[in-house]
């Protein structure tokens, strides 16, 4: 029988793994201190530690590495306070898994089957590596932190995805900052902003006399990002011949400037991020598949930061800096935004609320009127007050799947609005959209299938 040491100062949290454990045939032995368990671990063999960070006396951080002093098991961190430092902290100092609180109870289970089954890996990170700035304790960027110091332990490509202004960007210099290519730099370019026809050309480099105007061979990206990370931001923008060369690099190394017979080498790990929906980038019209499966052999989405509104106040006194804070009054407000443009969006919300107010704790009527042409919050404002009045009078009407007949209006809505703006041209409108034109036009003979349903007999 495996045996398996639970460290937690909360009750119902020990009895939880007695519990689920004692279903996997381990006998559980449980602590409510990391003293205790250090002098239960120097006494006795284990399979498992299971070990929360915040408890009383010595913190688990502090106590990882004196329990690796007397066993080799796996540890399994949990925590329901976590910041990217005690992530990144726990999997440098040997943790098998970081555990965001709460958790679900089915993931646990993989989890400990996972550390039971396998060893742990050498999961040592260079010394003196700053922590990246990134502000937040909900369980969503709890989750984040983990997968970030996960991905920092491993040489894979990374597909980062998220809406515009959720920090796609600071996620890839995490990833960089914190893997063993940290000593190397981090080369980025927004591929948005360089046109097709010189974008093989800036990644890969050119040879004298490839093109007319090249007097002088240039290095590309590629041999700039020798030995660090590339960063290829918007890398939906990629064109399918980009994609085969990069495909081709990622998997030999090997890559051929422009006008070169003779390949070149580089030992670089592609980071890349885009705005696009993951079914978008699937799509034939976007990316080939073999390059999609291969860039993605790591996905990480940032969540959109109405998924985290408890963030908001830490955020907030962040860009404030000391001395300045919000009123409960402005959180709020800004907590009821819909803030489409996410955290940069709320960055420029409350650093203009500052501009506007010399007082220390800034009131709700200094924040930017949500009326007028503001992009990013006028329209969603507008159908998140649509959709609720919609709601309380189906409610009231006592309509029946109330979800199913919301999500079938508004699909057919922003569909119809599409195919409009395109002069229904139904691929550019599945661009528009995120999605495949097959999967558009799927969902219009839904559409079509469902309206015909409606009509009585004899109409």
């Amino acid at each position: 029988m495996t045996s398996a040491l639970v460290i937690d100062d909360e009750a119902a949290i020990c009895r939880c793994f007695e519990t689920l454990l004692s279903q996997m045939d381990c006998d559980v032995r449980v602590a409510a201190s990391a003293e205790d368990g250090l002098q239960y671990a120097a006494a006795h063999d284990v399979d498992l530690v299971v070990l929360d960070i915040r408890l009383p006396g010595m913190d688990g951080l502090s106590a990882l590495p004196r329990f690796r002093e007397h066993t080799t098991a796996p540890i399994v961190v949990m925590t329901a306070h976590g910041d990217l430092s005690t992530a990144v902290s726990a999997v440098q100092q040997g943790a098998f898994e970081y555990l965001p609180k709460p958790f679900d109870l089915d993931h646990v289970k993989s989890v400990v089957t996972r550390a039971l089954a396998e060893r742990p890996m050498d999961q040592s990170l260079p010394s003196g590596v700053e922590t990246a700035e990134m502000v937040g304790q909900s369980p969503a960027m709890q989750q984040l932190f983990r997968q970030i110091a996960l991905a920092a332990q491993h040489d894979a490509p990374v597909l980062i995805t998220g809406e515009s202004g959720t920090g796609k960007e600071l996620v890839a210099h995490a990833i960089h900052r914190h893997s063993r290519r940290s000593g190397q730099a981090i080369v980025p370019v927004h591929l948005a902003s360089v046109s097709e026809g010189l974008m093989e050309r800036e990644l890969f480099g050119h040879v004298t006399g490839a093109f007319t105007g090249a007097d002088q061979a240039q290095d590309g990206l590629m041999t700039r990002a020798d030995g660090g990370s590339l960063f290829l931001d918007e890398i939906g923008e990629a064109s399918p011949a980009v994609q085969v060369k990069l495909l081709r690099t990622i998997e030999t190394g090997q890559f051929y400037p422009v006008g070169s017979a003779n390949a070149r080498r580089s030992d670089f790990r592609l980071l890349a991020a885009t705005n696009r929906s993951v079914e978008y980038l699937k799509s034939a019209d976007v990316f080939r598949s073999d390059f999609f499966y291969r860039l993605s052999t790591i996905h990480i989405h940032v969540p959109p930061l109405r998924e985290r509104p408890e963030d908001i106040p830490l955020l907030a006194d962040h860009f404030l800096g000391g001395g300045r804070t919000l009123s409960e009054a402005a959180i709020m407000a800004l907590q009821g935004r819909c803030l489409a443009g996410n955290v940069r969006e709320l960055r420029n919300l409350v650093l203009s609320a500052a501009a506007q107010s010399p007082a220390t704790v800034i009131a709700a009527d200094q924040l930017p009127s949500e009326e007028g042409p503001v992009e990013t919050t006028d329209r969603p404002a507008d159908l998140r007050t649509a959709t609720r009045q919609w709601a309380r009078q189906a409610l009231a009407a006592e309509t029946p799947s109330l979800l199913s007949a919301a999500m079938d209006i508004v699909q057919a809505e922003v569909i119809a609005e599409a195919l409009e703006h395109t002069g229904n041209n139904r691929t550019a409108a599945a661009a528009k959209l995120g999605i495949h034109r097959e999967t558009l036009r799927e969902r219009m003979r839904e559409q079509a299938r469902h309206s015909e349903s409606e009509i009585p007999e004899g109409g």
